[in-house]
């Protein structure tokens, strides 16, 4: 679950026109089940929660990979994980919740208006106790748990240059604020957030605060920076052309994506690479933060 992914040199015929070389950390192929950068941030509370003999609860919505990943931890090891889920109990499940409450997840519904509060400090109190896990992993913790997948992504492969460019999706902001903790001042590496949300301009005060809760205010990063933008209609929106693309990109590179994070990362990234807003002869490292269950709620990709 905790093994440092491969690195995959993509062959993909946008970057060859572009003369660009597109690595990619495929931390997908980690676990069917806690797959991607989720693993990850969850690895320091899952480890104090069976070092203190808690439980574990967090918080998502009906697709969260995050709650997702969190149940089959805690089933693997034992761990008794608490899911406060946004929406109503008399709803289907989704496939996501369903795998969740199989592998053991006690699941509460909460109403939009009192899931907004998810960020005071008696939120979690107010429906149970155990280590608590903000949503999407964004904590100290969470942060200080990518460090290991970090340099991952910085690392060269062997006989190869180090990547100048390394992009990620941004949800929470929590892996992004993850690898500039632990890469610090790095010359030759730009590290680029790519949010897939409404307002992901906010997300640099929501990076800021992380890494100072996580090292100080004077902590040294790598340069990094936000491509805004890439939210196509907004979070877990999929138009036709979206899909379009990920029909196209998975033909072309053998790689599977899904509609909320990653797709919408490489569509960004060939946005650039096709308006030659990319250096030829750049190394770029992507990193695949998995979350392919969640393809299951697109009927239009089922068929691919």
């Amino acid at each position: 679950m905790f093994t440092p992914p491969a690195v995959e040199r993509l062959a993909w015929p946008l970057a060859d026109e572009a003369g660009v070389i597109v690595e990619c950390l495929r931390a997908d192929t980690l676990d069917s089940e806690i797959s991607g950068n989720k693993a990850w941030k969850l690895r320091l509370p899952l480890a104090r929660a069976l070092s203190e003999k808690r439980g574990i609860i967090s918080c998502g919505g009906g697709w969260s990979n995050h709650l997702h990943a969190l149940a089959a931890a805690g089933a693997r090891l034992g761990i008794e994980t608490h899911g406060l889920v946004r929406g109503h109990p008399e709803a289907p499940l989704t496939p996501t919740l369903a795998d969740a409450r199989d592998n053991g997840m006690r699941l509460s519904f909460v109403s939009r208006a009192e899931y907004r509060q998810r960020d005071q400090p008696d939120f979690a109190r107010r429906h149970g106790e155990g280590v608590w896990i903000p949503e999407g992993g964004g904590c100290v913790e969470g942060v200080a748990g990518l460090a290991p997948l970090a340099q991952a992504l910085a690392e060269p492969v062997p006989g190869e240059s180090a990547p100048q460019l390394v992009l990620l999706a941004c949800g929470s902001g929590t892996t992004l604020a993850g690898v500039l903790s632990a890469l610090g001042e790095r010359d030759g590496l730009r590290v680029i957030g790519v949010p897939t949300m409404n307002h992901g301009d906010q997300l640099y005060h929501r990076v800021r605060r992380l890494l100072a809760e996580s090292g100080g205010s004077q902590q040294k990063t790598p340069e990094w920076g936000l491509w805004l933008g890439a939210q196509a209609g907004g979070f877990a929106k999929a138009p036709d052309w979206l899909i379009q693309f990920i029909q196209r990109f998975e033909a072309e590179t053998g790689v599977a994506v899904e509609p909320v994070y990653t797709a919408k990362l490489f569509a960004t990234l060939a946005h650039h690479l096709a308006n030659g807003l990319i250096a030829r002869g750049t190394r770029i490292r992507v990193l695949h933060s998995g979350g392919l269950q969640g393809r299951r709620g697109y009927p239009a990709l089922q068929a691919i």
